[in-house]
């Protein structure tokens, strides 16, 4: 049965990120199945068009703007929330689900829409609770107020990693021993090369203290004593850039900012990928690395375990000898390429987003 279906993350494109990949992803998917899909998020910045379409996806964004403490804003947010609530149902008729990805600015409008309108609303965290680079969560009594409100309206709570759910629950009681549903990969859009006999390593992404590129750099020096040979490439940029620029030894080569097919090549050009993130809730990385055919060193802080199966060598970064150790032994006894690409072929975007359908189905039912 076709479905109108809200997604609401709390960001999307032309931010990039997990939580935007998921988004676009699950809209896909849902579309091709025949469903109408519209993904509603916060405008910001501000000056970003109200309406419009993304690779094929209706986008509607809304000024879900929260008070905060200051006077001025909580005394007009009544009139700012009316007109939230206003937007939403200039939108059409409402929808047969909404789903939050990433509990943030949306959830107090969405919620109290979905409870005038009778929508079944499901709200999925990612990690926002604590794994956030600008710990929001921690510094906003009115942040965590709005998800516990959320969360008791929520017909259904699902988790993208069991360290995401648990460390939800301890702000929202309601997400204690949620359902977890993983996040994903197009395995087709990665292909697998050879791999190569040099001693590369791989990491990408943001250049941020949460992301532990850092904590590689200094791992790597360690790794270049007992491989003089090895290389290490990263890819991205941020800004901890210049300091990890400052930090770098000898074998450190930054390649700046990639799209999809600048990783595939830095995929395909290296013996094991590195996710050294201090904190994080799943890590989309890992399986876009294990499509390719890669090992991975990964971050036992957070969600990774879930997303890599356990396969590879997880790993506390923050302790850089061990990290190396890790680094040491994958390049050594890499997992093999077949191996890894079949755990992400189970992780595609296609089975995670069955599940969620089955998520909307029963809470319709329900």
């Amino acid at each position: 049965m076709t479905k109108r279906i809200w997604l609401a993350p709390s960001a999307f494109f032309p931010a990039k990120g997990g939580v935007e990949e998921l988004t676009l992803q699950l809209a896909r998917d849902y579309q091709r199945r025949g469903h109408d899909v519209t993904v509603v998020v916060h405008q910001h910045p501000a000056d970003l068009p109200e309406q419009d379409d993304v690779e094929g996806v209706r986008v509607a964004r809304i000024a879900f703007e929260l008070p905060g403490r200051r006077l001025g804003p909580l005394a007009v947010f009544p009139v700012a929330f009316a007109r939230q609530l206003a937007a939403l149902r200039r939108l059409g008729p409402p929808p047969d689900v909404v789903h939050v990805q990433c509990a943030a600015n949306q959830v107090a409008a969405i919620s109290a829409f979905t409870t005038m309108h009778r929508v079944p609303l499901v709200i999925t965290t990612q990690g926002e609770v604590t794994m956030d680079a600008a710990r929001v969560y921690q510094r906003s009594a009115q942040m965590r107020a709005v998800l516990r409100a959320g969360s008791r309206r929520a017909a259904a709570l699902t988790a993208c990693s069991r360290r995401a759910g648990d460390d939800a629950a301890t702000v929202a009681a309601r997400f204690t021993g949620c359902e977890v549903v993983a996040n994903g990969v197009d395995p087709q859009q990665w292909t697998v090369a050879r791999l190569p006999d040099a001693p590369v390593y791989a990491a990408w992404g943001r250049h941020v203290p949460q992301k532990g590129l850092d904590l590689l750099i200094t791992a790597f020096a360690t790794v270049r004593e007992a491989v003089p040979d090895a290389v290490l490439r990263i890819g991205g940029d941020g800004s901890e850039h210049a300091r990890l620029r400052e930090l770098a030894g000898p074998g450190v080569e930054f390649v700046g900012a990639l799209d999809r097919a600048g990783v595939q090549e830095l995929l395909a050009g290296c013996r094991v990928a590195v996710v050294p993130s201090r904190l994080e809730p799943f890590g989309i990385v890992a399986l876009e690395a294990m499509a390719a055919g890669r090992s991975v060193v990964w971050s036992t802080n957070g969600g990774l375990g879930d997303a890599t199966g356990g396969l590879g060598w997880g790993v506390d970064p923050t302790d850089t000898e061990a990290l190396a150790h890790a680094m040491i032994e994958a390049n050594r006894r890499p997992v093999a390429p077949e191996v890894v690409r079949a755990h992400a072929e189970s992780m595609s975007w296609s089975r995670i987003a069955e599940r969620y359908l089955a998520i909307y189905d029963r809470v319709q039912r329900g």
